[in-house]
């Protein structure tokens, strides 16, 4: 269970047979936030790793609000990649969390994606996604 958020907003909103995940920072069940930059202090192997906790943390958002077994189909995923300018990196980095969803969810968990470069991600966070996924109403 991750808890609550911080701030004013929902971890997830159903609106209909739509729901929407806010983003995920790449935070361990421990607590540990795995930061860095790509093209600075964190190489592809670390995005990877950062990119499937954020996934992991999606997904128990998305079992918490309606449970897993109703995901019908991710839809979107967008995601942040914290980067140095000349990083050109981020569909690799995003491709853990890819792969994770699919593994986790099957072809459910097949999505159009969108991976962009961050100057920087609350928290120092490597990584941050978040999804619209369709789900049994």
């Amino acid at each position: 269970m991750l808890g609550p958020p911080k701030y004013a907003y929902e971890p997830a909103v159903l609106s209909g047979e739509l729901l929407h995940v806010s983003g995920q920072i790449s935070r361990t069940a421990a607590g540990e936030v795995l930061g860095g930059r790509l093209g600075a202090d964190a190489d592809v192997a670390a995005g990877v790793a950062a990119a499937r906790v954020s996934a992991l943390n999606l997904l128990a958002r998305v079992d918490d609000a309606v449970g897993l077994e109703n995901v019908v189909r991710v839809l979107k995923l967008n995601a942040w990649v914290n980067s140095t300018p000349d990083a050109i990196q981020q569909p690799e980095v995003v491709d853990g969390a890819s792969r994770l969803l699919i593994d986790v969810l099957g072809d459910a968990g097949r999505h159009a994606r969108t991976a962009l470069p961050a100057p920087t991600l609350p928290q120092g966070a490597l990584v941050e996604l978040d999804a619209v996924i369709t789900v049994r109403s």
